[in-house]
């Protein structure tokens, strides 16, 4: 037993050693490393990014508007939040998805707002949903949160997609969902939205 204490806490030192051989640094220690042509090309790439977005963060305006949501988007309790959100994600038409999309924008923050802007976006080009008459609906069939991610609920639905050609026809089929909840002070809200299949 002692012999093999012995011979761990050698291994220990000259994997420290190694380490410490390598470059790597203490992240904790106070004092920053010295430049280097690898840190410096990298220091003229953060420098490329506007100024207000250095350091990853945005100015408090622009930080402001992407977590102000509607005064209905909010919801006493996480299940009446995400339920909210689902509904509306599942039930559509080729000619109400653009203001959908836009609804779900309204009702969230974060990655989930910024996901309904862009599908937003895209849909206003996308012709083949009008000429193919695609519709989806369906319900859901369960929330839960999840076991191994604290924060992170999972939704199953079922829905069903119609519309013409390759649209025709298509077996109603059930659908996986991460989503993310954020509690403010008015309620709960959906903050992340992250369909699996």
């Amino acid at each position: 037993m002692r012999r093999t204490l012995i011979a761990s806490l050698v291994l220990s030192a000259l994997g420290a050693v190694a380490i410490a051989g390598c470059g790597i640094t203490d992240p904790y220690s106070a004092r920053p490393p010295a430049p280097t042509a690898t840190s410096t090309s990298t220091t003229a790439v953060t420098d490329a990014d506007p100024a207000p977005e250095r350091g990853g963060t945005i100015p408090a305006g622009a930080g402001a508007a992407q977590s102000h949501t509607a005064a209905y988007a909010t919801q006493a309790t996480s299940d009446a939040a995400l339920e909210q959100y689902a509904r509306l994600y599942i039930n559509w038409s080729a000619h109400t998805v653009i203001a959908i999309q836009r609804q779900l924008a309204a009702l969230s923050i974060g990655q989930a707002r910024a996901q309904a802007l862009q599908a937003a976006a895209s849909y206003t080009r996308d012709q083949t949903l009008a000429q193919s008459e695609v519709a989806n609906s369906g319900h859901l069939v369960a929330i839960t949160p999840s076991l191994t991610s604290r924060g992170l609920w999972v939704l199953v639905t079922s829905e069903q997609t119609t519309g013409k050609g390759d649209y025709a026809g298509l077996p109603p089929t059930l659908h996986v969902i991460y989503a993310g909840l954020t509690r403010t002070p008015s309620g709960w809200v959906v903050s992340e939205w992250a369909p699996q299949n």
